[in-house]
């Protein structure tokens, strides 16, 4: 598909509870936990992104603590993936989170870490992780060990 037939982006807004079991099924679909995601939509951490008939395109969502977003859930619908969106997600998601306070995320990724890489976060040791992030969920337990730990300053 060439640049001239993509349409614009739909708008980026901020998830609600009525969008919790679409977005939990793309961010299954993408192979991604669960865990902890309720409560990102729950406390309006969360970004979608859907077209005018109400399909969901994607998603996006940060856990957050003091002075750090934790980066989570980034899903792209498979068929409009390629096309900016999940670059849109992030970084509408790292603008919320740091106009919340944050001032550096932290993420864990097993298989998008070229991605990550192109939106300028950095490899990271786990053991580096601020204490809140390294006891989510996430870190704890939900994602494997062999998942690659990064970061970005906001």
């Amino acid at each position: 598909m060439s640049d001239a037939a993509v349409p614009p982006m739909p708008p980026l807004v901020s998830a609600t509870v009525a969008d919790l079991a679409d977005v939990e099924a793309l961010v299954a679909a993408a192979g991604l936990t669960l865990d902890g995601l309720a409560a990102c939509v729950a406390g309006g951490t969360a970004v979608v992104c859907r077209e005018h008939d109400g399909c969901l395109l994607g998603a996006a969502a940060t856990e957050r603590y003091e002075g750090v977003a934790f980066l989570r859930s980034v899903a792209v619908h498979a068929p409009v993936r390629g096309h900016g969106l999940g670059r849109a997600l992030v970084e509408r998601a790292l603008d919320d989170a740091r106009t919340a306070g944050a001032r550096e995320a932290w993420l864990l990724t097993v298989t998008a870490e070229p991605f990550f890489a192109g939106l300028g976060w950095t490899h990271a040791d786990r053991a580096d992780a601020p204490a809140a992030v390294a006891a989510s969920v996430e870190f704890a337990s939900a994602c494997p060990t062999t998942a690659i730990a990064m970061r970005r300053p906001l």
